[in-house]
């Protein structure tokens, strides 16, 4: 798969999760706590939740706050950040993925090139 492609790949993966987890036109998550116990959890609507995640870690008001910020909104802005890196990427002639994973440590282009290839093999669970 060349560089390009894995890009395109992971943006068509995180908006099709994103929007799936989106209800009712509601694309930002907060933290917040259930009514009864006030349990810490993650919530689309404070008032009429219809996404809510509870968390059972160690530490899970600060892994409710990350759930928060990784919301659909989030997922969206990325896929389409993605998708844009995809196309100046093939307007730029493509690259083969080992030549942009030699130029992180560069400057321009090629490293935010790269820097999106990361991000997108995260989101993939591939490797270089």
């Amino acid at each position: 798969m060349t560089a390009d492609e894995e890009l395109h790949a992971a943006a068509r993966l995180l908006l099709d999760r994103a929007a799936d987890a989106i209800h009712e036109d509601r694309l930002t998550w907060a933290t917040g706590h259930t009514l009864g116990s006030k349990s810490p959890v993650v919530v689309d609507d404070q008032e009429r939740p219809s996404v809510l995640i509870e968390t059972w870690a160690p530490r899970r008001e600060a892994v409710n706050a990350y759930l928060a910020l990784l919301g659909p909104a989030t997922g969206l802005a990325l896929a389409d950040w993605l998708a844009e890196t995809a196309v100046e990427l093939t307007a730029a002639g493509g690259f083969a993925a080992g030549a942009l994973d030699s130029s992180l440590d560069r400057s321009g282009p090629h490293n935010a090139w790269s820097r999106a290839l990361v991000l997108a093999r995260a989101i993939l669970g591939s490797k270089p």
